[in-house]
Protein backbone atom coordinates (compact mmCIF):
# COMPACT_ATOMS: atom_id res chain seq x y z
CA UNK A 1 0.00 0.00 0.00
CA UNK A 2 1.31 3.61 -1.02
CA UNK A 3 2.97 5.55 2.13
CA UNK A 4 0.10 8.56 1.95
CA UNK A 5 -2.45 6.07 2.04
CA UNK A 6 -1.49 4.85 5.14
CA UNK A 7 -1.22 8.56 6.24
CA UNK A 8 -4.66 9.25 5.60
CA UNK A 9 -6.42 6.02 7.40
CA UNK A 10 -5.81 8.20 10.84
CA UNK A 11 -7.69 10.92 9.16
CA UNK A 12 -10.52 8.61 7.73
CA UNK A 13 -11.28 7.52 11.29
CA UNK A 14 -11.05 10.75 12.78
CA UNK A 15 -13.72 12.07 10.44
CA UNK A 16 -16.24 9.17 10.77
CA UNK A 17 -15.99 9.54 14.93
CA UNK A 18 -16.76 13.30 14.32
CA UNK A 19 -19.53 12.59 11.89
CA UNK A 20 -20.82 10.03 14.35
CA UNK A 21 -21.27 12.43 16.72
CA UNK A 22 -22.64 15.08 14.54
CA UNK A 23 -25.61 12.45 13.41
CA UNK A 24 -26.24 11.82 17.31
CA UNK A 25 -26.28 15.48 18.47
CA UNK A 26 -28.91 15.98 15.72
CA UNK A 27 -31.24 13.52 16.78
CA UNK A 28 -30.63 14.37 20.60
CA UNK A 29 -31.70 18.04 18.98
CA UNK A 30 -34.31 16.28 16.94
CA UNK A 31 -36.48 14.38 19.92
CA UNK A 32 -35.91 18.21 21.90
CA UNK A 33 -37.57 19.68 19.35
CA UNK A 34 -40.68 17.03 19.38
CA UNK A 35 -41.24 17.08 23.11
CA UNK A 36 -44.90 17.23 23.77
CA UNK A 37 -46.19 20.20 23.65
CA UNK A 38 -47.98 21.47 27.07
CA UNK A 39 -51.10 22.27 25.54
CA UNK A 40 -51.80 18.22 25.36
CA UNK A 41 -51.31 18.10 28.89
CA UNK A 42 -53.75 20.66 29.25
CA UNK A 43 -56.18 19.40 27.52
CA UNK A 44 -55.92 16.18 28.97
CA UNK A 45 -56.52 17.55 32.26
CA UNK A 46 -59.81 18.79 30.94
CA UNK A 47 -60.53 15.73 30.16
CA UNK A 48 -59.64 14.26 33.44
CA UNK A 49 -61.54 17.04 35.16
CA UNK A 50 -64.53 16.45 32.86
CA UNK A 51 -64.50 19.35 31.33
CA UNK A 52 -64.64 18.24 27.67
CA UNK A 53 -65.71 21.70 26.18
CA UNK A 54 -62.05 23.28 27.28
CA UNK A 55 -60.42 20.16 26.00
CA UNK A 56 -61.91 20.40 22.51
CA UNK A 57 -61.13 23.88 22.12
CA UNK A 58 -57.37 23.29 23.10
CA UNK A 59 -57.27 20.32 20.94
CA UNK A 60 -58.44 22.10 17.69
CA UNK A 61 -56.23 25.00 18.17
CA UNK A 62 -53.02 22.87 18.66
CA UNK A 63 -54.36 21.14 15.32
CA UNK A 64 -54.59 24.68 13.44
CA UNK A 65 -51.21 24.89 14.49
CA UNK A 66 -49.83 21.50 13.82
CA UNK A 67 -51.78 19.22 11.35
CA UNK A 68 -49.64 16.04 12.00
CA UNK A 69 -51.74 15.44 15.14
CA UNK A 70 -54.59 14.80 13.31
CA UNK A 71 -54.61 11.02 14.64
CA UNK A 72 -55.14 12.06 17.92
CA UNK A 73 -58.16 14.37 16.90
CA UNK A 74 -59.47 10.89 15.58
CA UNK A 75 -59.34 8.72 18.20
CA UNK A 76 -60.75 11.82 20.40
CA UNK A 77 -63.41 12.05 18.36
CA UNK A 78 -64.27 8.67 18.34
CA UNK A 79 -63.87 8.46 22.37
CA UNK A 80 -66.74 11.20 22.78
CA UNK A 81 -68.66 9.23 20.01
CA UNK A 82 -68.49 6.10 22.18
CA UNK A 83 -69.00 7.88 25.24
CA UNK A 84 -72.70 9.03 23.96
CA UNK A 85 -71.07 12.51 23.28
CA UNK A 86 -71.86 12.49 19.63
CA UNK A 87 -72.06 16.54 19.46
CA UNK A 88 -68.42 17.01 20.50
CA UNK A 89 -67.46 14.22 18.17
CA UNK A 90 -69.33 15.82 15.25
CA UNK A 91 -67.33 19.22 16.15
CA UNK A 92 -64.15 17.82 15.94
CA UNK A 93 -64.05 15.71 13.01
CA UNK A 94 -65.77 18.72 11.45
CA UNK A 95 -62.57 20.93 11.95
CA UNK A 96 -60.50 18.23 11.14
CA UNK A 97 -62.32 18.22 7.50
CA UNK A 98 -62.13 21.71 7.28
CA UNK A 99 -58.08 21.80 7.59
CA UNK A 100 -56.60 22.02 3.87
CA UNK A 101 -53.33 20.49 4.64
CA UNK A 102 -54.91 17.13 5.10
CA UNK A 103 -53.75 14.34 3.07
CA UNK A 104 -56.28 12.43 0.99
CA UNK A 105 -56.21 9.38 3.46
CA UNK A 106 -56.32 11.25 6.41
CA UNK A 107 -59.40 13.34 5.15
CA UNK A 108 -60.85 9.98 3.90
CA UNK A 109 -61.21 8.91 7.89
CA UNK A 110 -61.85 12.07 8.77
CA UNK A 111 -65.26 11.87 6.37
CA UNK A 112 -65.91 8.25 7.76
CA UNK A 113 -65.63 9.01 11.48
CA UNK A 114 -68.32 12.21 10.86
CA UNK A 115 -70.13 9.63 8.85
CA UNK A 116 -70.68 7.29 11.75
CA UNK A 117 -71.20 10.31 14.13
CA UNK A 118 -74.10 11.09 12.00
CA UNK A 119 -75.64 7.93 11.89
CA UNK A 120 -75.51 7.72 15.69
CA UNK A 121 -76.85 11.34 15.99
CA UNK A 122 -79.84 10.01 13.48
CA UNK A 123 -78.76 11.99 11.02
CA UNK A 124 -79.18 9.24 8.20
CA UNK A 125 -79.30 11.62 5.18
CA UNK A 126 -75.87 13.55 6.13
CA UNK A 127 -74.31 10.24 6.95
CA UNK A 128 -75.25 8.31 3.59
CA UNK A 129 -74.29 11.62 1.43
CA UNK A 130 -70.80 11.21 3.41
CA UNK A 131 -70.64 7.50 2.45
CA UNK A 132 -71.56 7.96 -1.43
CA UNK A 133 -68.87 10.65 -1.07
CA UNK A 134 -66.41 8.02 -0.35
CA UNK A 135 -67.61 5.17 -2.47
CA UNK A 136 -67.50 8.27 -5.43
CA UNK A 137 -63.58 8.93 -4.07
CA UNK A 138 -62.76 5.18 -4.40
CA UNK A 139 -61.96 5.19 -0.69
CA UNK A 140 -63.02 3.02 2.42
CA UNK A 141 -65.47 1.38 -0.07
CA UNK A 142 -66.23 -1.69 1.81
CA UNK A 143 -66.79 0.32 5.63
CA UNK A 144 -68.76 3.19 3.47
CA UNK A 145 -70.88 0.10 1.93
CA UNK A 146 -71.55 -2.10 4.60
CA UNK A 147 -72.50 1.33 6.64
CA UNK A 148 -75.07 2.72 3.66
CA UNK A 149 -76.18 -0.99 4.27
CA UNK A 150 -77.53 -0.46 7.93
CA UNK A 151 -78.71 3.01 7.02
CA UNK A 152 -81.13 1.87 4.09
CA UNK A 153 -82.14 -1.10 6.41
CA UNK A 154 -83.22 1.37 9.14
CA UNK A 155 -84.90 3.77 6.71
CA UNK A 156 -86.63 0.23 5.44
CA UNK A 157 -85.41 1.31 1.68
CA UNK A 158 -85.26 -2.48 0.80
CA UNK A 159 -84.49 -1.95 -2.71
CA UNK A 160 -81.55 0.33 -2.22
CA UNK A 161 -80.13 -1.93 1.27
CA UNK A 162 -80.59 -4.77 -1.65
CA UNK A 163 -78.24 -2.88 -4.35
CA UNK A 164 -75.42 -2.09 -1.41
CA UNK A 165 -75.41 -6.10 -0.86
CA UNK A 166 -75.06 -6.69 -4.33
CA UNK A 167 -72.18 -4.17 -4.50
CA UNK A 168 -70.63 -5.92 -1.32
CA UNK A 169 -70.50 -9.32 -3.01
CA UNK A 170 -68.88 -7.84 -6.29
CA UNK A 171 -66.42 -6.63 -4.38
CA UNK A 172 -65.40 -9.73 -2.60
CA UNK A 173 -66.99 -9.41 0.59
CA UNK A 174 -68.78 -12.12 2.69
CA UNK A 175 -71.50 -14.03 1.38
CA UNK A 176 -74.55 -12.01 1.29
CA UNK A 177 -77.74 -13.97 -0.73
CA UNK A 178 -79.28 -14.75 3.64
CA UNK A 179 -79.73 -11.07 3.30
CA UNK A 180 -80.69 -10.82 -0.09
CA UNK A 181 -83.43 -13.04 0.25
CA UNK A 182 -84.71 -10.93 3.40
CA UNK A 183 -84.78 -7.51 1.37
CA UNK A 184 -87.03 -9.40 -1.63
CA UNK A 185 -89.21 -10.69 0.79
CA UNK A 186 -89.78 -7.37 2.24
CA UNK A 187 -90.32 -5.87 -1.04
CA UNK A 188 -92.62 -9.21 -1.48
CA UNK A 189 -94.62 -7.93 1.28
CA UNK A 190 -94.59 -4.30 0.38
CA UNK A 191 -95.70 -5.68 -2.89
CA UNK A 192 -98.75 -7.81 -1.14
CA UNK A 193 -99.64 -5.00 0.55
CA UNK A 194 -100.24 -2.56 -2.49
CA UNK A 195 -102.35 -5.33 -4.32
CA UNK A 196 -98.87 -5.87 -6.71
CA UNK A 197 -99.47 -10.33 -6.41
CA UNK A 198 -97.65 -10.79 -9.87
CA UNK A 199 -94.17 -8.75 -8.17
CA UNK A 200 -94.66 -10.20 -5.29
CA UNK A 201 -94.75 -13.85 -6.76
CA UNK A 202 -91.54 -12.48 -8.54
CA UNK A 203 -89.74 -11.36 -5.66
CA UNK A 204 -90.51 -14.55 -3.78
CA UNK A 205 -89.13 -16.45 -6.74
CA UNK A 206 -85.83 -14.79 -6.71
CA UNK A 207 -85.52 -14.60 -2.94
CA UNK A 208 -86.15 -18.48 -2.70
CA UNK A 209 -83.36 -18.81 -5.83
CA UNK A 210 -80.85 -16.38 -3.56
CA UNK A 211 -81.35 -19.12 -1.15
CA UNK A 212 -82.70 -22.21 -2.05
CA UNK A 213 -82.18 -23.78 1.98
CA UNK A 214 -84.20 -20.26 3.26
CA UNK A 215 -87.44 -20.71 4.71
CA UNK A 216 -89.12 -17.18 4.68
CA UNK A 217 -89.57 -17.32 0.79
CA UNK A 218 -91.40 -20.58 0.91
CA UNK A 219 -93.70 -19.51 4.08
CA UNK A 220 -94.78 -16.13 2.40
CA UNK A 221 -95.75 -18.46 -0.93
CA UNK A 222 -97.72 -20.89 1.15
CA UNK A 223 -99.38 -18.32 2.76
CA UNK A 224 -100.00 -16.06 -0.47
CA UNK A 225 -101.72 -19.26 -1.66
CA UNK A 226 -103.84 -20.19 1.06
CA UNK A 227 -105.13 -16.06 0.58
CA UNK A 228 -106.06 -17.26 -3.04
CA UNK A 229 -107.66 -20.43 -1.67
CA UNK A 230 -104.84 -22.43 -3.94
CA UNK A 231 -104.97 -25.21 -1.11
CA UNK A 232 -102.91 -27.98 -2.82
CA UNK A 233 -100.23 -25.74 -3.68
CA UNK A 234 -100.03 -23.70 0.22
CA UNK A 235 -100.15 -27.22 1.42
CA UNK A 236 -97.37 -28.71 -0.55
CA UNK A 237 -95.59 -25.22 0.45
CA UNK A 238 -96.13 -25.73 3.76
CA UNK A 239 -95.06 -29.32 4.53
CA UNK A 240 -91.82 -28.73 2.71
CA UNK A 241 -91.31 -26.00 5.49
CA UNK A 242 -92.09 -28.49 7.78
CA UNK A 243 -89.76 -31.05 6.30
CA UNK A 244 -86.75 -28.79 6.38
CA UNK A 245 -87.55 -25.84 9.19
CA UNK A 246 -89.55 -28.25 11.98
CA UNK A 247 -88.28 -26.23 14.91
CA UNK A 248 -90.72 -23.57 13.32
CA UNK A 249 -93.66 -25.88 12.33
CA UNK A 250 -96.14 -23.88 15.43
CA UNK A 251 -95.78 -20.82 13.02
CA UNK A 252 -98.10 -22.14 10.08
CA UNK A 253 -99.55 -25.57 11.72
CA UNK A 254 -102.96 -24.35 11.82
CA UNK A 255 -103.15 -22.97 8.40
CA UNK A 256 -101.86 -26.64 7.11
CA UNK A 257 -104.85 -28.13 9.16
CA UNK A 258 -107.19 -25.21 7.65
CA UNK A 259 -105.89 -26.68 4.15
CA UNK A 260 -106.70 -30.50 5.10
CA UNK A 261 -109.96 -29.10 6.19
CA UNK A 262 -110.72 -27.46 2.83
CA UNK A 263 -109.73 -30.39 1.08
CA UNK A 264 -111.68 -33.14 2.62
CA UNK A 265 -108.50 -34.77 4.05
CA UNK A 266 -108.99 -34.54 7.66
CA UNK A 267 -107.83 -38.11 8.08
CA UNK A 268 -104.92 -37.91 5.85
CA UNK A 269 -104.06 -35.09 7.98
CA UNK A 270 -104.13 -37.00 10.92
CA UNK A 271 -102.30 -39.66 9.87
CA UNK A 272 -99.75 -37.11 8.44
CA UNK A 273 -99.22 -35.70 11.58
CA UNK A 274 -98.68 -39.14 13.75
CA UNK A 275 -96.34 -40.25 10.97
CA UNK A 276 -94.36 -36.70 11.93
CA UNK A 277 -94.71 -36.73 15.46
CA UNK A 278 -93.24 -40.14 15.47
CA UNK A 279 -89.99 -38.95 13.81
CA UNK A 280 -89.31 -36.17 15.69
CA UNK A 281 -91.90 -35.03 18.92
CA UNK A 282 -92.37 -31.30 19.27
CA UNK A 283 -94.97 -30.15 21.54
CA UNK A 284 -97.23 -28.11 18.41
CA UNK A 285 -97.32 -31.26 17.23
CA UNK A 286 -98.85 -33.48 19.61
CA UNK A 287 -101.42 -30.28 20.36
CA UNK A 288 -102.80 -30.75 16.64
CA UNK A 289 -103.01 -33.90 16.77
CA UNK A 290 -104.97 -33.79 20.34
CA UNK A 291 -107.03 -30.96 18.16
CA UNK A 292 -107.59 -33.40 15.33
CA UNK A 293 -108.76 -36.36 17.33
CA UNK A 294 -111.48 -34.15 19.37
CA UNK A 295 -112.57 -32.70 16.26
CA UNK A 296 -113.10 -36.36 14.47
CA UNK A 297 -113.11 -38.81 17.13
CA UNK A 298 -113.57 -37.84 20.56
CA UNK A 299 -112.44 -35.34 23.22
CA UNK A 300 -112.13 -38.39 26.18
CA UNK A 301 -109.87 -39.79 23.46
CA UNK A 302 -107.93 -36.55 22.82
CA UNK A 303 -107.60 -36.18 26.73
CA UNK A 304 -106.03 -39.41 27.14
CA UNK A 305 -103.69 -38.74 24.52
CA UNK A 306 -102.66 -35.41 26.01
CA UNK A 307 -102.45 -37.18 29.24
CA UNK A 308 -100.01 -39.63 28.58
CA UNK A 309 -98.09 -37.33 26.45
CA UNK A 310 -97.56 -34.67 29.54
CA UNK A 311 -96.41 -37.46 31.64
CA UNK A 312 -93.76 -37.82 29.57
CA UNK A 313 -93.08 -34.68 28.50
CA UNK A 314 -94.71 -31.75 30.63
CA UNK A 315 -95.74 -28.40 29.19
CA UNK A 316 -97.67 -25.39 30.00
CA UNK A 317 -99.15 -24.95 26.79
CA UNK A 318 -100.10 -28.74 26.96
CA UNK A 319 -101.75 -28.80 30.58
CA UNK A 320 -103.45 -25.48 29.18
CA UNK A 321 -104.76 -27.29 26.36
CA UNK A 322 -105.73 -30.04 28.51
CA UNK A 323 -107.57 -27.53 31.01
CA UNK A 324 -109.36 -26.21 28.64
CA UNK A 325 -110.77 -29.38 26.39
CA UNK A 326 -111.82 -30.45 29.97
CA UNK A 327 -113.90 -27.09 30.75
CA UNK A 328 -115.55 -27.90 26.77
CA UNK A 329 -116.50 -31.01 28.28
CA UNK A 330 -117.80 -29.75 31.28
CA UNK A 331 -120.31 -26.86 29.55
CA UNK A 332 -122.43 -25.09 31.11
CA UNK A 333 -121.31 -26.63 34.45
CA UNK A 334 -117.48 -25.66 34.65
CA UNK A 335 -115.84 -25.43 37.99
CA UNK A 336 -114.57 -22.25 39.26
CA UNK A 337 -111.11 -24.36 39.97
CA UNK A 338 -110.61 -24.97 36.32
CA UNK A 339 -111.44 -21.48 34.89
CA UNK A 340 -108.97 -20.15 38.06
CA UNK A 341 -106.40 -22.56 37.20
CA UNK A 342 -106.62 -21.88 33.56
CA UNK A 343 -106.37 -18.16 34.43
CA UNK A 344 -103.27 -18.88 36.52
CA UNK A 345 -101.70 -20.88 33.45
CA UNK A 346 -102.80 -18.36 30.89
CA UNK A 347 -100.82 -15.82 32.84
CA UNK A 348 -97.54 -18.11 33.08
CA UNK A 349 -97.54 -18.90 29.47
CA UNK A 350 -97.77 -15.55 28.74
CA UNK A 351 -94.36 -14.33 30.02
CA UNK A 352 -92.66 -17.37 28.71
CA UNK A 353 -90.28 -16.55 25.18
CA UNK A 354 -91.13 -18.18 22.48
CA UNK A 355 -88.17 -17.28 20.27
CA UNK A 356 -84.35 -16.00 21.06
CA UNK A 357 -81.91 -14.60 19.26
CA UNK A 358 -78.80 -17.12 18.74
CA UNK A 359 -76.20 -14.50 18.50
CA UNK A 360 -77.35 -11.71 20.86
CA UNK A 361 -79.33 -13.21 23.11
CA UNK A 362 -82.80 -11.38 22.89
CA UNK A 363 -85.62 -13.08 23.49
CA UNK A 364 -88.95 -12.35 22.57
CA UNK A 365 -92.71 -14.11 22.23
CA UNK A 366 -93.27 -13.79 18.12
CA UNK A 367 -91.07 -14.67 15.35
CA UNK A 368 -89.14 -11.76 14.14
CA UNK A 369 -86.99 -12.25 10.35
CA UNK A 370 -85.07 -9.08 11.96
CA UNK A 371 -83.35 -9.72 15.55
CA UNK A 372 -84.90 -6.15 17.18
CA UNK A 373 -81.79 -6.77 19.39
CA UNK A 374 -78.72 -7.15 17.14
CA UNK A 375 -80.26 -6.50 13.67
CA UNK A 376 -79.22 -9.24 12.08
CA UNK A 377 -81.46 -11.47 9.93
CA UNK A 378 -82.66 -15.13 10.32
CA UNK A 379 -80.96 -15.19 14.02
CA UNK A 380 -84.38 -16.17 15.96
CA UNK A 381 -84.92 -19.56 16.92
CA UNK A 382 -87.50 -21.69 19.11
CA UNK A 383 -86.68 -21.41 22.65
CA UNK A 384 -86.56 -24.56 24.52
CA UNK A 385 -88.65 -23.49 27.70
CA UNK A 386 -91.09 -23.23 24.88
CA UNK A 387 -90.82 -26.50 23.31
CA UNK A 388 -90.74 -25.11 20.03
CA UNK A 389 -87.73 -26.76 19.10
CA UNK A 390 -88.00 -30.73 17.93
CA UNK A 391 -86.25 -32.96 19.47
CA UNK A 392 -85.23 -36.34 18.03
Amino acid sequence: MPEFLILLLPIAAASGWWAAKRSVRKEREKLRNAEIDPAYFRGLNYLVNEQPDKAIDVFVRMLEVNSETVEMHLALGSLFRRRGETDRAIRIHQNLIARPTLSSEQRSQALMELGLDYMNAGLLDRAEALFSELIDNNALINTSLGNLKIIYQHEKDWQKALDVTRRLEEIGEEDQSGDRSHFLCELADIALQEGRDEDAKNYLKEAGETAPEAMRPLLTQATLSLQQQDYTTALRLYQRVAETHPAFIGEFVNQMAECHRATGQEQAWLEWLKALYQRRRSLYVMLAIADEIEHSEDGDVAIRFLNDELAANPSLLGVQRLIRMRLTQQGSGKTTFLETLDALVQSMTDTQSAYQCHRCGFTTRTLHWQCPGCRTWGTMLPTSENNGRYSE
